[in-house]
């Protein structure tokens, strides 16, 4: 099984746009009843970026699966 690198960036690396992460981002916004401000989070440029990110807003103790 192959594993994503916390260095993988994610516009160079994965092609992810603008819009493509708005799309990345409005799904946990969905699946875990949180909100995600471009103005207080910035915008994430690798994977460790993001999983900061919802680490950050995530409660503790909620299922992610």
């Amino acid at each position: 099984m192959d594993t994503i690198p916390d260095g993988g960036r994610l516009e160079q690396d994965f092609g992810v746009d603008s819009l493509a992460l708005a799309e990345l981002l409005t799904d946990p916004e969905g699946r875990l009843s949180i909100v995600i401000q471009d103005e207080v989070t910035g915008r994430p440029h690798t994977i460790a970026d993001l999983r900061a990110l919802l680490a950050r807003l995530v409660p503790s103790g909620t299922d992610t699966a």
